[in-house]
């Protein structure tokens, strides 16, 4: 707006004027008043008001207050079922059609068990078509209770001959195998590929898996390679608490390239882990196993900062394939008395042995900064190699 300008007060029509300039479109609230300054003045220069006074508009009285703006209230959020979202399952059969449905769709299906699951008889997943994307199940920390035969599986996930099946993912459930009350299932969890790489089970993820009182808590067996199990449990096996096993007959089918965080093993009647020589572990538990922590015909791959305590003869059992055996910053505690036990015709009876060694030294192992920790009486003559 060029001059001349008009200072006019909205309500009034009031006009005042400053040295024959004018001033317009300016307002205030009523009882406000204002007045207009120079502000061309040079930097640090005080203003200098221009306008001959105040203006003062009259009524004295604030405007109404407006009532602030609520947000609309939403409807409540009513968590998806079904196809939807999570599975909610009660029974055996629904938690096979489950398990079945995720196989055959490609997906990780969402399941949940307000309450315990009791199976019967082996629950066998096999997947006939695959597009190479992850596929299994977040259980949601559902508890399985094996009530069937002794010996058989609980839950297997069994390769097809020809798929080549990659990226199955489980995750988060309970198996207890009846071993404390009852006969002892086989393995609570096993993944499963007889027929060789024709048929194996790769880049496979199992976490959260918490399993007991079985013959096996977690088994893989055969062509399963390229993958991750983390925070597994294994625990109150009449076997070993975690297995992996090679096939070699009617088709060489080979376990290999797993890496293991945080196994928790213990308390089971042969070793807490037995594996093949291709596994890398690290963070591992292992208390109370007849024989040993970790007891690895082929010898070890790589194990890091894990522990074990009164646990077999040796924490560390190892053999050679000539490969060589890499162990560190591991720690093996004992008393040099306390033996894995059972509980056999009304009384306790020993199945191991006092836990004296750290490792024996089959050759061809690199140990650094391993050690034995001893909070027995007397004298004693535990270390860390046998």
């Amino acid at each position: 707006m060029s001059p001349p300008y008009k200072f006019v007060d909205e309500a009034t029509g009031q006009t005042v004027e400053t040295d024959g300039e004018k001033w317009e479109g300016m307002d205030v609230k009523p009882g406000d008043t204002i007045e207009i300054y120079n502000t061309s003045a040079p930097d640090g220069a005080p203003w200098a008001r221009i306008s001959p006074g105040e203006l003062t508009r009259p009524g004295g009285t604030e405007p109404p207050i407006e009532p602030p703006i609520e947000p609309p209230i939403e409807p409540p959020i009513t968590p998806p079922t079904g196809s939807n979202g999570m599975d909610t399952v009660t029974n055996e059969r629904e938690l096979k059609d489950a398990l079945t449905t995720y196989a055959n769709e490609m997906r990780v299906g969402q399941l949940y068990g307000k309450g315990v699951i009791e199976v019967n008889d082996t629950i066998n997943i096999r997947q006939y078509t695959h597009d190479g994307c992850p596929w299994g199940v977040n259980m949601n920390h559902t508890k399985i209770q094996w009530k069937g035969p002794a010996g058989r599986d609980v839950l297997v996930y069994q390769g097809v001959d020809g798929i080549g099946n990659r990226c199955l993912f489980l995750e988060k459930f309970v198996i207890d195998g009846n071993g404390y009350g009852g006969s002892p299932a086989g393995a609570c969890l096993k993944i499963y590929a007889p027929d060789g790489d024709p048929g194996c089970i790769y880049k496979f993820t199992v976490r959260d898996v918490f399993t007991g009182w079985a013959t096996n808590g977690i088994a893989l067996v055969g062509a399963v390679f390229e993958g991750l199990m983390e925070n597994v449990h294994a625990e109150n096996h009449t076997k070993d608490g975690i297995l992996l096993e090679h096939i070699y007959e009617p088709k060489w089918s080979i376990v290999s390239n797993v890496m293991i965080v945080h196994p928790n093993s213990s308390r089971n009647f042969g070793a807490g882990l037995r594996q093949v020589y291709s596994v890398n572990s690290i963070f591992g538990s292992y208390v109370l196993n007849a024989e040993g922590g970790i007891n690895a015909p082929e010898g070890i791959r790589s194990v890091l900062a894990s522990n074990g305590e009164n646990t077999g003869e040796c924490l560390f059992m190892l053999g050679t394939n000539g490969y060589g055996s890499v162990v560190h910053g591991c720690e093996a505690s004992t008393n040099g008395e306390t033996v894995a036990r059972k509980y056999q015709n009304g009384q306790w009876v020993d199945v191991g042995k006092p836990m004296l060694y750290g490792m024996n030294q089959p050759g061809g192992v690199y140990e650094e900064g391993s050690h034995v920790s001893y909070y027995g009486s007397g004298g004693h003559n535990v270390r860390w190699v046998k």
